[in-house]
């Protein structure tokens, strides 16, 4: 088929996916944010009916879950690198939603969202923002659903391992805290990850995200004539940095959690631990996000 025409605007069916010319079809991105939008307007609606706190991640981290299930369970010859990508969006989102939700059980109400729950225009912004999220951080792998090219087999590799290693620090780092908390109550958690990072899930989450977009990047580079002019060429790779929008998002939401201006999440530790010297030498000598495996405790 004539996949030059149309000024790049290569989106079609299925059908038309060709060997040697990259097509991209939108439909299964929309799909993805429909999916979103959906479920975190069900969470809006809860809240205002009941005011409970406990289904905030359920939904609003379980809705990345649900919207990769299309490409997740799609039959047909689905590339290997949708499924793979559509795979780790599915088990990061159900396992995250399934620990927040069962700590949500636990704890109630959460502190740090006391104030902004209390009217409805905060529970909207609430809502909206956690929306937006779905939408931004999946970037990665919602633009990776559109291609039709098979990718890169070695960054599909290097992007997995990524994944798989972000996803276990995450994992590893909730853990840790939860044991820490139950044997320790009332005290700030500094073993194990959290010796060397004070937000050691941030970095996994960023880690597995990396590598998400590391699995998709090649496949999002538009094929374009090797005689084309300069602009075409760069523009051929507008989808990749559009993606990368998804990684930039989440270090500037986790840094500003992590310096206190996007929640009062420092205020509140400085509020309950503040007395404790450890905790001021702990809070000046570990990194913030990025982990610093040399420190000595």
């Amino acid at each position: 088929g004539g996949g030059g025409g149309g000024g790049g605007r290569q989106f079609s069916s299925s059908s038309a996916r060709g060997v040697g010319n990259v097509v991209f079809d939108n439909g299964p991105f929309w799909q993805f944010q429909g999916i979103i939008a959906g479920l975190n307007f069900v969470g809006f609606l809860i809240s205002v009916a009941t005011g409970s706190h406990v289904h905030l991640d359920l939904l609003g981290t379980g809705a990345f879950a649900a919207a990769s299930l299309p490409q997740l369970l799609q039959t047909g010859d689905t590339l290997t690198r949708i499924k793979l990508s559509a795979a780790a969006v599915f088990t990061w989102g159900t396992k995250l939603a399934g620990f927040l939700f069962a700590r949500a059980l636990k704890t109630g109400n959460d502190a740090r969202l006391e104030e902004t729950l209390s009217t409805t225009t905060g529970t909207a912004g609430f809502w909206i923002i956690s929306a937006l999220w779905g939408i931004v951080c999946s970037l990665p792998y919602t633009l990776g659903t559109t291609s039709s090219s098979p990718g890169n087999p070695l960054t599909l590799k290097i992007g997995t391992t990524m994944y798989v290693v972000g996803l276990m620090t995450e994992t590893l780092a909730d853990l840790q805290k939860s044991a820490f908390k139950a044997a320790n109550p009332g005290k700030f958690c500094n073993v194990g990850l959290w010796s060397i990072s004070q937000h050691p899930n941030f970095f996994g989450n960023l880690l597995l995200w990396s590598g998400i977009f590391i699995m998709n990047a090649d496949s999002l580079v538009e094929h374009v004539a090797s005689d084309a002019d300069l602009w075409t060429k760069v523009l051929s790779y507008k989808r990749v940095v559009i993606a990368l929008l998804g990684p930039w998002f989440m270090w500037n939401l986790f840094s500003g959690q992590a310096n206190g201006t996007i929640t009062n999440t420092v205020a509140l530790a400085e509020a309950k631990y503040g007395d404790d010297p450890l905790f001021q030498k702990y809070v000046q000598e570990v990194p913030k996000i990025l982990p610093n495996p040399f420190l000595k405790n």
